[in-house]
């Protein structure tokens, strides 16, 4: 993995809603057994926060992120 920015999402938290595949338009997520996985990590764009900004249960966190980044930063690329 040679990216600094790509989502991960904590297990323990997730309610497997699937919004962050539904979203991401880059085809970083993909689902495994009914559970959303990190396929594509290279494909996230850095500084977006679109998957992260929907999922209810707040279980996508970021590799790379070092927290000088505040708001939103979701480039829109998705919608």
């Amino acid at each position: 993995m040679s990216r600094n920015w790509y989502p991960v999402i904590d297990e323990a938290s997730c309610s497997n809603c699937l919004d962050c595949v539904g979203f991401c338009s880059h085809g970083v997520f993909d689902k495994a057994q009914d559970k959303p996985v990190v396929i594509q990590p290279d494909n996230c764009i850095e500084g977006c926060r679109g998957c992260q900004e929907r999922c209810p249960e707040g279980a996508i966190s970021y590799f790379g992120d070092d927290g000088t980044r505040s708001g939103s930063s979701c480039c829109s690329c998705c919608s």
